[in-house]
Parts: structure tokens; C-alpha cells; sequence
């Protein structure tokens, strides 16, 4: 994920703790998220007028790790949901996703996967960096391979081939 912590909806995240925290410990979250003023200095000094901010938890607080991991598992929450199980010739289960703080590797079959789950993301304004991004195919196919190296599978969201699995690995 990149910006992880200046993405997240502040009213998304308060819904979100609706359906697990009591009224009152809402309303200090709401307290923490309302009224956000942001400086800016550079060595030392203020080069520019505060500002409201209404998006993002604040930088350096030691909730903003906890809500962010919140958050992000809502979303994770509702990937499992739209996307099917990932199915292994291996023997073993093998999980949808794998996370670590923001770093997240998605699996998947096929590439249309990979766009339900940037659309679920975006939905969250959960942004991946492009940059750091790499689709990773893993088959038994030697047909797959030879696609793979003539650059047919990469980013392509119709007509592509069902493969063992398809990972999506972005990584900050």
C-alpha cells in the first residue's frame, strides 16, 4: 500500500468501529479523527499556514497503526468474500492473501481476480504503488510460460488463460 495511513476515510473507519467498540470508546476515536490541523515546518520552522485535514489518521499518533490495520482488514474482509477460494494442486489450502502490516500479496486464478480486488481497494481509497508492484505467475502450463514471456498474460483482464495461481505482490 502506499500512504497507508493518509488514505484512510476517517467516516469509513468510524463505521467500521461501530460494530466493535462500545459508544463510548467511539466517541474518543471521533474526537481523535475531528478537528485534524496540520503545520508543516522545514528546519525547524513554519514555512506555511496550518491546514484542516479530514482524510488519513495523524502521523506519529500510536492508534493510527491500529486503525490502519482495522481498516485494511475490513477490506481484506470483503475480498475473501468476492473472490473464490484459490485451489492448489499442492496438496495444501493455500490462503487468498498474505499481509504484513501494508505489505499484502494477493492469489488468485486468473487476472480478473487481480481487478476485483484493485476495485475493492479503490473502494477503501486504499492505493497500491504501481511501482512496487510485480504479478507473479506460478503454473505447471509450459504454454503459460511461453505466454508469460511474450508478455500476452501481464495485466490482461479478458480472455486470459485460468492459471494455478496469479500473485499479486506489492510491497513499500
Amino acid at each position: 500500500m502506499s500512504a497507508a495511513f493518509d488514505t484512510i476515510n476517517r467516516s469509513q473507519i468510524l463505521d467500521i468501529l461501530k460494530t466493535i467498540i462500545k459508544e463510548d470508546e467511539l466517541r474518543l476515536f471521533r474526537f481523535l479523527l475531528s478537528n485534524t490541523e496540520i503545520n508543516t515546518k522545514i528546519n525547524g520552522s513554519s514555512k506555511a499556514m496550518p491546514f484542516m485535514s479530514n482524510v488519513g489518521t495523524p502521523q506519529g499518533d500510536s492508534l493510527s497503526p491500529v486503525l490502519f490495520t482495522i481498516y485494511l482488514e475490513n477490506a481484506l474482509r470483503e475480498i475473501r468474500t468476492t473472490l473464490p477460494e484459490p485451489n492448489s494442486s499442492y496438496g495444501r489450502e493455500i490462503p487468498s492473501e498474505i499481509a504484513y502490516a501494508d505489505d499484502v500479496d494477493f492469489i488468485g486464478h486468473d487476472y480478473a481476480n487481480i481487478a476485483k480486488i484493485q476495485e475493492t481497494l479503490e473502494k477503501y481509497q486504499l492505493k497500491v504503488n504501481t511501482e512496487k508492484t510485480e504479478f507473479t505467475l506460478l503454473s505447471k502450463k509450459e504454454e503459460d510460460w511461453k505466454k508469460l514471456k511474450k508478455g500476452k498474460t501481464k495485466n490482461n483482464t479478458s480472455n486470459s488463460p485460468q492459471h494455478d495461481e496469479i500473485r499479486l505482490h506489492s510491497s513499500d
